[in-house]
């Protein structure tokens, strides 16, 4: 057990190896939070036949079921990370939405699954919050991009992994006669249980990790967690910064949540293809893409940052939702189930080459006791255009406009081109504002964050 410092005196950081373990952890939860968030986008068509749940309210499951509860407890939680152990926080949280996850396959309704799906959204807003910060405390400044890259690599990897491993799971099942071993229950059943027992065994090794030592920038240590009206001040303080940095990323995260929710639904009705069938290659895609991006975009943005780059997070941003638009599109129009895969793995890559630099953004900008609070507002803030928006605009759009599922692909269309325009806006709007703060806070010649 780590001896408390004297007060007054900054305690000692954790050794390099701590804080690798604590990080690869860390992702390797936020892997699995995606596995149990995404692996619903594969079960579309059985979940449909087994509960006459239509297009648009599957998209009211896959985003609005998850999001609204992760809105309501994220700044609670966001909180209590700003005060308490946040290692402990996480543990909670990785064991709610694994059982959860396992109860999503006991639903026999429209609302039991999306009572389960909601407890899954509260169990995952514990987490990011939490582990922003951690990671914030055990990492230099100039390396904090690329390490909050590979922690948010679990992303693309939990995504990937959701398609891989359910294709597998729902072939295996099918085939095996696994089914009859418990009295004959739906595959997609099934699947519900065996993603989501790895997340029991995780919760408690997150028990056995340290807890890294809360710092300030300059190495001080930080001070008590700020109340809310303290946190809106400084948001709106700082209004035009937050809103183009939050709400840009919110959109650009919209796009991400349609690709991943209906990318799948559109493999099937327009290729012809089965889970099984396009699970590894659609899973391949969004894993190596994304991963590729992730670690490229880290590099890339640190190298921006070490060249006196103020704006960077926007720049990133702006070039990155470019790229993602092009490629969707092409994955959606290419005409051939090769160009869809390759595109959609072209277009993860540019979605995912901004998420740690605007990760390090928040926590760059933003002092160390706030930054429970304000990466929840952020993740918030993004689950609400990301995980309602994105996963409810392309089936709405299908029923209610073309009438017609087999459409879905030109709905998408429409959801990705507007997302684009208004995170693209959003972004040029708190441009100045974030290099402004940013160059007040850290100066081109010091270190001045966590050591």
């Amino acid at each position: 057990m780590r001896a408390r410092a004297p007060e007054g005196q900054v305690p000692p950081p954790l050794s390099s190896l701590r804080v690798a373990l604590v990080v690869a952890a860390l992702m390797t939860a936020y892997a699995l939070s995606f596995v149990d968030r995404q692996i619903l986008a594969l079960l579309v068509e059985p979940v449909q036949d087994s509960l006459g749940i239509s297009d648009t309210s599957f998209g009211l499951i896959q985003g609005l079921a998850f999001a609204l509860f992760y809105f309501g407890f994220g700044i609670p939680l966001g909180r209590m990370a700003d005060r308490g152990s946040r290692r402990n926080l996480i543990a909670a949280g990785i064991l709610m939405w694994s059982v959860m996850t396992m109860m999503c396959g006991t639903a026999q309704s429209f609302l039991a699954l999306f009572a389960w799906r909601a407890g899954v959204g509260i169990g995952e807003a514990a987490l990011s919050p939490a582990a922003y910060s951690m990671i914030a405390d055990m990492v230099p400044k100039r390396r904090l991009s690329f390490v909050l890259a590979l922690y948010s690599s679990g992303v693309h990897v939990g995504a990937g992994l959701a398609l891989l491993v359910g294709g597998f799971l729902l072939n295996w099942i099918e085939h095996s006669g696994a089914a009859t071993w418990m009295a004959g229950a739906e595959p997609w059943r099934l699947v519900f249980f065996l993603v989501g027992a790895p997340g029991i065994a995780m919760a408690a090794i997150m028990l056995l990790l340290p807890e890294p030592p809360r710092r300030q920038f300059g190495g001080a240590v930080a001070a008590e967690a700020p109340s809310i009206r303290e946190t809106v001040e400084l948001v709106i303080r700082e209004r035009r910064l937050f809103a183009g940095l939050i709400f840009g990323f919110a959109f650009h995260n919209g796009i991400f949540f349609a690709l991943l929710s209906w990318m799948p639904t559109f493999v099937e009705r327009v290729h012809g293809l089965s889970p099984g069938e396009f699970g590894t290659q659609l899973g391949l895609a969004t894993a190596v893409g994304g991963v590729l991006g992730l670690l490229s975009g880290g590099l890339v943005s640190d190298r921006l940052v070490a060249s006196g780059r103020q704006d960077t997070p926007i720049v990133m941003g702006l070039a990155a939702m470019a790229g993602m638009l092009f490629c969707a599109l092409a994955a959606l129009y290419g005409g051939s189930t090769e160009l869809t895969f390759a595109f959609f793995g072209a277009a993860m890559f540019f979605q995912a080459a901004p998420i740690g630099t605007i990760a390090a953004a928040l926590q760059l900008v933003v002092p160390n006791r706030f930054r429970g609070q304000i990466s929840a507002l952020y993740l918030i803030s993004i689950s609400i255009a990301g995980m309602t928006l994105g996963p409810a605009l392309p089936p709405l759009i299908s029923d209610s406009l073309f009438r017609d599922p087999a459409r879905i692909g030109d709905a998408l269309a429409i959801t990705l081109v507007v997302m684009a325009a208004a995170g693209i806006l959003f972004l040029l709007n708190g441009r100045s504002a974030y290099a402004r703060r940013y160059a007040s806070i850290h100066h081109p010649d010091s270190e001045r964050g966590p050591i």
